[in-house]
């Protein structure tokens, strides 16, 4: 049978839109907007420093303005959940869940879900923001989704509180090749 585009949906109800009370008086977790788009991309540069990218990599505004763009495109995409915690009025932290069309396996032919984009503006944490914004996206994947695995990439900052979810190593860790690519060689000319 083959697989529609759509989200794949537990339940009828969506609370996309619903902001809900944060961890502190004042605060409140809510799905990102597109007024929160540069405050994500800042939040995501702090994530990249976290794990260890140059500084010089991080400041680079081309890759900042390309994920501006992807996030004006996707935002409204079902398959996506980025939650934001705001606190009196600004966002001081963010997570992203996507849902990822697994090929069939003998561990199931459920979707698969990857949180990434963890992030929250250093006087803010320690306060209960990363780990209420990680919740609200278990909760959407487990209660609105038919996502049967959710992976992360942890720091190892963040990797007590992933545990405490219940996240826990795998026996295959991810390797990545960078592909990169030659431009205007002659051999490209067909």
């Amino acid at each position: 049978m083959a697989r529609t585009s759509r989200i794949p949906r537990r339940h009828g109800r969506d609370r996309r839109r619903e902001p809900v009370p944060g961890p502190v008086e004042g605060s409140v977790i809510r799905p990102a907007v597109q007024d929160d788009i540069a405050t994500i991309i800042a939040l995501r540069s702090l994530m990249f420093e976290a794990m260890g990218v140059s500084s010089d990599e991080v400041l680079d505004t081309a890759w900042q303005q390309d994920a501006s763009r992807w996030l004006q495109l996707h935002l409204s995409d079902p398959r996506l959940r980025i939650m934001v915690a705001e606190a009196n009025g600004t966002v001081v932290s963010c997570a992203m869940g996507q849902i990822v069309d697994l090929l069939p396996s003998p561990f199931g032919s459920d979707d698969g879900g990857r949180i990434s984009n963890v992030a929250t503006f250093p006087r803010h944490r320690r306060l209960g923001f990363t780990r209420t914004i990680v919740e609200a996206l278990l909760e959407w994947f487990t209660e609105e989704t038919t996502v049967g695995v959710v992976s992360i990439n942890a720091t190892e900052e963040g990797r007590a509180m992933y545990e405490q979810f219940g996240f826990a190593d795998v026996s295959f860790p991810e390797m990545r090749l960078r592909l990169e690519r030659h431009e205007g060689t002659d051999d490209d000319a067909g």
